[in-house]
């Protein structure tokens, strides 16, 4: 944000700002990391999630294994979007943004299928994903601004960057919703629809004696 606004702010050093920035910082990497046990928690995650992997070898090959769950994790990202647009709170914001995040890994299953399109795809997820995560840092930056007690003395500097911060987080809004109106515009299941076409086109190549079986039985 220092550089997006830097002309308005040439001769501030905002020292007492980044050093109550900076102590914030440590706070919570030591309560996450010591309090939280972090480590732990995330070498549980990582467990429970290899015994997981074990069983993806019995999900069937075929469209339903993945078209399913695209489709349904387009609904939440598209639905999120949507009351984001309508009531942009940073609880919201920030819900689209995980959902949109959720959605653009997912591209990654199916993209050898249309890689044009899903890297197109991916690509403005992971903008839209830019934009609210920008968004949301500095929702958390104006919370440690606006704390009681104050975490700087003086009110001029932390009113210029209060004031910088709302100017921005209007710029970052503004852009993600119209990234989001546009990515939004195709309803889930067209998106599917057209993967499916794409994935029995590329098994008929992929396995042309299976596909020619099923001709012959029909």
């Amino acid at each position: 944000m220092v550089e997006h606004f830097r002309e308005h702010i040439a001769g501030q050093s905002l020292a007492d700002v980044r050093a109550a920035l900076q102590e914030n910082l440590r706070a919570v990497r030591k309560r996450v990391l010591d309090e939280h046990n972090a480590f732990v928690v995330v070498a549980e995650a990582v467990g429970q999630a290899r015994e997981r992997v074990k069983g993806w070898t019995d999900v069937p090959n075929s469209w339903s294994s993945i078209g399913a769950g695209l489709k349904k994790t387009c609904q939440k990202a598209r639905a999120a979007f949507r009351d984001a647009a309508a009531d942009a709170s940073a609880v919201k914001l920030h819900e689209w943004r995980k959902r949109v995040k959720y959605l653009r890994y997912q591209f990654e299953i199916p993209r050898p299928l249309w890689p044009g399109r899903l890297e197109e795809l991916a690509g403005e997820a992971d903008r839209m994903g830019e934009l609210l995560g920008d968004d949301h840092d500095l929702v958390v930056m104006r919370q440690e601004l606006t704390r009681d007690p104050p975490p700087v003395a003086g009110d001029g500097e932390r009113e210029l960057l209060l004031a910088l911060i709302d100017r921005r987080r209007a710029e970052l809004e503004q852009d993600g919703l119209v990234l989001g109106e546009r990515f939004f515009q195709d309803k889930p299941r067209e998106l599917t629809r057209q993967l499916k076409w794409y994935w029995k086109a590329w098994r008929r190549e992929a396995c042309p004696t299976q596909a020619n079986d099923r001709v012959g039985q029909v």
